[in-house]
């Protein structure tokens, strides 16, 4: 065994010291500097928009702007989502793009405590699975405060199999913001 172990640490160290090939990604994730979220009441038609901004979309600076979100209790509003990168000129309305490739993308919303809003996503990809571009909440009846996560998955296929099943399983995440929230 001694007389084979300088051959096999050869092998060994000659397969280690092979280059790995480039693996090209098929799909990349967005820079996004701004998400803007616009609460519509259904009933009285005011419209209230609530903003997150990062200029220069670096996660280790402090944002620009991130608002608190304010909402009156028991009532639904619509939401709708903007989505923008601030560092292209003209401004990039990313929106129209994760709209054209909705299969691929998927908005995920959790609050906490779970029953502050109840979100129910109204749009659907071409597959008929939600997108979440835009959605309806409802409002807990009672005065509360918690936090709003909102992630946007980034779900392309892979190795030619679809990704997206609208969880939030699977893919890479393209935003990831947590906004305060009272319901008043």
């Amino acid at each position: 065994m001694k007389k084979y172990l300088p051959i096999l640490m050869s092998a060994l160290l000659f397969t280690a010291c092979k280059k790995d090939e480039d693996i090209h990604p098929t799909d990349d994730n967005e820079l996004i500097t701004r998400v803007e979220l616009t609460f519509t009441d259904v009933t009285t038609k005011t419209t209230l928009t609530y903003t997150f901004q990062d200029k220069d979309g670096d996660p280790k600076t402090a944002p620009e702007k991130f608002d608190k979100i304010m909402l009156d209790k028991g009532k639904t509003y619509t939401m709708s989502l903007g989505v923008y990168d601030d560092t292209k000129s003209p401004v990039e309305d990313m929106t129209e793009e994760i709209e054209e490739e909705s299969d691929v993308h998927l908005f995920v919303f959790k609050t906490t405590p779970a029953s502050l809003l109840a979100i129910t996503l109204v749009d659907q990809d071409k597959n008929g699975l939600p997108v979440g571009l835009a959605s309806s909440v409802l409002t807990q009846s009672t005065a509360g405060t918690g936090k709003l996560n909102l992630l946007l998955k980034h779900q392309p296929e892979l190795n030619g199999v679809r990704v997206k099943t609208g969880q939030e399983a699977g893919g890479s995440t393209d935003i990831d913001l947590t906004f305060d929230v009272e319901v008043k």
